[in-house]
């Protein structure tokens, strides 16, 4: 006897939030390093993006082994750069979580994301031992992606996409929250604009709790007409 349409429901949205709590608890250990890899890369790689899109250029690109990223970027607009780090860790995010519903989206997605990560690096970035180690999980999500049974593919695209947004959280939280004289996209915001970095920090910090709702929301309805 099959799973009903209420049953599908609780499993689908009990485990979002298993994932949620399990990213939280487990951050600073080596379980979750390899996504935290991909989020911090792709987060800066937003602000390249940013970069690119108002004029600037991209003069370096890198991340340290303890995971604090950094982009060295030539003019565009400072705001817009500044903002896309966590806005770009937001969409990249959802964009991931929605691809685990989508068979066809998602095979368009992942090669595409790949390929950023890729080119960005090569061409912004002095570390081959990031390059290597960011290929090498590139590799193995296209071997799980490929070669798994989809449940399987499609938890590690939902955890990459929460852990995504969740970073954005946690990033405010350890950057703004707890200690604002540190250097953080919200400080350089409140350079330019004249408003506190702890009212950024609180603005990011709800537009990604906002972002998280909404996928689990999403994902509830999608079990709904399954």
């Amino acid at each position: 006897m099959g799973l009903t349409k209420k049953q599908k429901q609780f499993i689908e949205v009990f485990l979002l939030v298993l994932i949620i709590l399990a990213s939280i608890f487990l951050w600073d250990t080596f379980v979750i390093y390899p996504i935290k890899l991909m989020v911090v890369l792709l987060h800066e790689i937003s602000h390249g993006f940013a970069a690119i899109i108002t004029g600037g250029k991209v003069i370096d690109l890198d991340i340290a082994l303890d995971l604090s990223g950094f982009s060295k970027i030539e003019n565009g607009n400072s705001f817009i750069i500044a903002s896309s780090g966590y806005l770009g860790s937001l969409i990249f995010g959802m964009i991931l979580f929605y691809a685990s519903y989508q068979k066809r989206f998602r095979n368009i997605v992942l090669p595409i994301t790949a390929g950023i990560i890729i080119i960005f690096l090569i061409n912004s970035s002095k570390n081959e031992y990031l390059i290597f180690i960011t290929i090498g999980i590139i590799i193995l999500l296209f071997t799980i992606n490929y070669f798994f049974p989809s449940f399987f593919a499609n938890i590690i695209l939902k955890s990459l996409g929460l852990v995504s947004c969740i970073y954005v959280l946690i990033d405010i939280k350890q950057d703004v929250l707890e200690s604002t004289t540190s250097y953080s996209d919200a400080s350089v915001i409140a350079e330019i604009t004249g408003v506190k970095q702890t009212i950024w920090g609180i603005f990011w910090l709800l537009i990604s709790v906002i972002g998280i709702i909404l996928l689990i929301k999403s994902a509830y309805k999608k079990n709904s007409r399954t």
